[in-house]
């Protein structure tokens, strides 16, 4: 079967109007974020129903590949020799948005759980989310937070998305010139940062950065070249072999993680610790094939393509369009509910509760952006455009 047909990175034919937009990435997109919010909220019942209680990866993963396959789309098929500047402009542009979105979630963690402690007499709050070595330092820890040198918990998967920004031109460029050079050298940088334990390193904490740039680029990087690769007529999925292994290593994983049959030093088969191991800070190689098989079975089952393409009005197609605003929603509505919960109760009903009105809110804010940025879009003057098609070709 040709990938084309399932894959993301493939948007309808070309008669279709621009409008027709492949929502495909959008609702995947969607599915992480609303699981991600899910997982942030600790101790409520929906939490043993996300992806990471029936595999070794979790909805950061997708997350990540799917940004790098939206990068792909979005830069990627736009590059050539004259405009490589342009876009890199662009993403750094985006690094700076990324940096302010990532600034504001901390700093709402931070009046969230302080003025939580203040209100209702709860120092133990201020130990919360890695908030106490900020509030033993203030200055240190304000310098620490506005460096990126410390990450508050549920605060620190955009640092990450940042640091792959930063160096998307790079592998724009690159992978125009030699995609297989590009995933080697990822995948290099990938294995010495596991095997030696290299990372951007924390200031008021020992070790490295929870995502760590330089493991997580490897899953960017496959993303990004596997939707060049398909975006250029190429095939990825359909291998009846590939496809049954794929099945297998998802049922297994399945398997070990439901019945929670062991560690790590389980399954290291001797195996060194970046290939065997199950550490998110690393990515380490269970996790990251986990990942690469999910995304081989839906490249190749059709099915899944289908039900994953809904109208453009779709709730989970809305939310996905707007990926970074409804991710900063959701941090702070996750960070708020942790702090309700920790005041009034930790009872299930309270923790349901609060992740359908999460859901809720981030649905109403995903629509609220979407007709802000239709509004946006029509109050645009077409004039220009209509003027010049009607003006005389001059030498």
């Amino acid at each position: 079967m040709s990938a084309t047909h399932a894959s993301p990175a493939k948007a309808a034919p070309s008669h279709t109007p621009a409008s027709k937009r492949d929502t495909r990435l959008d609702v995947l997109r969607a599915l992480a974020l609303l699981m991600i919010f899910i997982d942030h909220v600790p101790g409520q019942p929906l939490e043993h129903w996300t992806m990471k209680n029936f595999g070794f990866s979790d909805a950061s993963e997708l997350f990540v590949l799917i940004s790098g396959i939206a990068v792909a789309l979005a830069y990627g098929r736009k590059y050539d020799l004259t405009n490589l500047a342009s876009l890199t402009v662009k993403a750094w542009r985006r690094v700076v948005t990324l940096f302010a979105a990532h600034m504001t979630g901390t700093l709402l963690t931070v009046a969230i759980f302080v003025g939580a402690a203040w209100m209702f007499v709860r120092p133990d709050l201020l130990t919360q989310v890695a908030l106490g070595p900020v509030v033993a330092d203030p200055m240190k820890g304000l310098v620490a937070l506005g460096t990126l040198g410390h990450q508050l918990g549920y605060n620190n998967i955009l640092p990450m998305y940042m640091a792959l920004m930063a160096i998307a031109p790079a592998v724009i460029w690159l992978e125009r010139r030699n995609p297989a050079m590009l995933i080697a050298i990822s995948a290099l940088i990938w294995a010495l940062a596991g095997t030696w334990r290299l990372g951007p390193p924390r200031m008021l904490e020992p070790g490295i950065w929870f995502f760590n740039p330089l493991s997580w680029q490897f899953l960017f990087v496959i993303g990004y070249v596997g939707a060049r690769h398909i975006a250029r007529g190429g095939r990825i999925g359909g291998s009846p072999g590939l496809l049954a292994a794929s099945i297998t290593y998802v049922l297994f994983s399945a398997l070990w993680t439901i019945m929670n049959l062991g560690a790590q030093s389980n399954l290291s088969l001797g195996l060194p610790f970046v290939l065997t191991g199950f550490d998110k800070t690393y990515l380490t190689g269970w996790r990251l094939a986990h990942t690469l098989a999910l995304t081989y079975i839906f490249l190749s089952v059709p099915f899944l393509s289908r039900i994953t393409r809904l109208g453009l009005d779709n709730s989970l197609a809305v939310i996905g369009r707007h990926g970074l605003a409804i991710f900063l929603i959701g941090t702070v509505l996750s960070v708020l509910a942790q702090a309700i919960m920790a005041i009034i109760g930790n009872w299930p009903e309270t923790g349901l509760l609060l992740i359908a009105n999460g859901i809720f809110i981030q649905i109403i804010a995903a629509y609220w952006l979407d007709m802000r940025e239709t509004n946006r879009r029509k109050a645009k003057p077409t004039a220009p455009a209509a003027t010049a098609a009607l003006r005389p070709v001059t030498a």
